[in-house]
């Protein structure tokens, strides 16, 4: 993600984000389409929706701060829109540090 950039930040709701989950977890080719088989729609800014996703929110970065063994990526909204106000977002707590 550079400076520029666009994405979409997909909310999955409680309920069914473990499909999603295990497939973006699992590791694809390089060059491998990572939406195949998943049902999306784009977005504004041309980056997929999840159609599955509670909600999304369409973003651009606008700075990015290297961490050490990450980065901060710093992106501003433009755009997003909550499928169902009353459903619970999916939270996932890791076991440990290092793994999923």
């Amino acid at each position: 993600m550079q400076v520029g950039d666009n994405f979409v930040l997909n909310v999955l709701a409680e309920e069914n984000y473990k499909p999603l989950m295990k497939h973006f977890l699992k590791r694809f080719p390089p060059g491998g389409d990572r939406f195949a088989g998943i049902k999306t729609y784009p977005a504004n800014n041309n980056c997929p929706i999840l159609a599955e996703a509670l909600a999304y929110i369409e973003c651009e970065v606008v700075s990015r701060m290297d961490c050490g063994d990450h980065w901060v990526i710093y992106s501003l909204v433009h755009s997003g829109r909550v499928a169902d106000v009353n459903a619970l977002t999916a939270v996932h707590h890791r076991k440990l540090g290092n793994h999923y």
